[in-house]
């Protein structure tokens, strides 16, 4: 089971208004269709393998390069180097709270054994105006280029977050 992040951890934030409700913000958060959506970069493919909402409940997510962009060069300068081109994030539901308030605790394993990086990923929403205020987290190491990474992919995540929010409505599993 994965557990929480030491004491030697820091948190990174991010936090941005999107012109929608909060019902379709929590939807892309904690759907399978919303999560794949927007949660890896472009160049990986999401596949959310389960997400339970509940506390307790497990959560399984692949990412792997795609094809098309890791291309025989990049795939067998990623092979040489001992960069794997796919990454599975596990772990359990900590806390959720009707439709504003999700922390996941996961590890972001990148080999067979399942060892691998532990994070809190965090996500809070709250009604503002015409749409939604969300704010979202992740604790994990403390070091600084984990905290620079860290604030870099949450804003990231933000931007495609937003676009997905665009593309049309989640479909409900």
């Amino acid at each position: 089971m994965t557990s929480a992040p030491s004491a030697e951890s820091s948190e990174v934030t991010a936090e941005r208004w999107f012109p929608a409700s909060i019902e379709r913000v929590w939807a892309q958060c904690t759907t399978r269709p919303g999560v794949e959506s927007w949660w890896s970069p472009e160049d990986l493919r999401t596949r959310v393998q389960r997400l339970e909402l509940r506390p307790g409940g497990e959560v399984a997510i692949s990412l792997r390069y795609l094809p098309a962009m890791l291309g025989p060069e990049r795939g067998a300068a990623f092979r040489a180097a001992g960069v794997p081109i796919s990454l599975r994030l596990h772990g359990r539901v900590r806390e959720v709270e009707g439709n504003r308030h999700l922390v996941l605790d996961l590890t972001l394993a990148t080999d067979r054994s399942g060892s691998g990086v532990d994070s809190t990923f965090g996500v809070d929403l709250e009604p503002s105006g015409s749409g939604t205020w969300l704010r979202m987290s992740v604790t994990g190491r403390g070091d600084p280029h984990w905290t620079h990474q860290g604030r870099t992919n949450l804003e990231a995540q933000l931007d495609r977050l937003g676009r997905s929010l665009h593309s049309g409505p989640v479909v409900e599993e």
